[in-house]
């Protein structure tokens, strides 16, 4: 029976150094990458930032998800943006981008949009960025 209670002391003094780590998890805690290294229209490529910035805010604000991200991935097929981060996208556009996995997925990908209606409305975009 003291050889179990010794073993539970032991458990226990290990499960509290864990818990010193980071409470809660067991693990060390690690940095989130939250704030933007650049602010997102020094990824515009064209001398009329405020122009292509204000055009991506009147397509994107109010959208969500995929839909939001298919203006972010006309501006760079368009060649008036550099791919930004999601975190640079997501601060500029917050809550519209959905996930980091998604918005990489969906800007990264050249076949990600297949419906005929997303891929309209990219050339359009790309058509109406490259004129600004």
């Amino acid at each position: 029976m003291e050889r179990l209670e010794a073993k539970v002391d032991e458990l226990a003094e290990k499960l509290g150094r864990i818990q010193n780590l980071m409470p809660g998890c067991g693990l060390p805690a690690k940095p989130k990458d939250t704030k933007p290294t650049r602010p997102f229209a020094d990824y515009i490529r064209v001398p009329a930032k405020a122009e292509v910035l204000a055009k991506l805010h009147e397509w994107i604000d109010g959208r969500q998800r995929v839909k939001a991200i298919l203006y972010i991935k006309a501006a760079v097929e368009a060649r008036v943006l550099e791919k930004p981060p999601f975190v640079a996208a997501d601060a500029e556009f917050p809550g519209c981008l959905g996930s980091k996995s998604l918005y990489y997925a969906y800007t990264g990908e050249p076949l990600a949009y297949n419906d005929s209606d997303d891929l309209d409305e990219i050339t359009n975009a790309c058509q109406i960025l490259t004129n600004i």
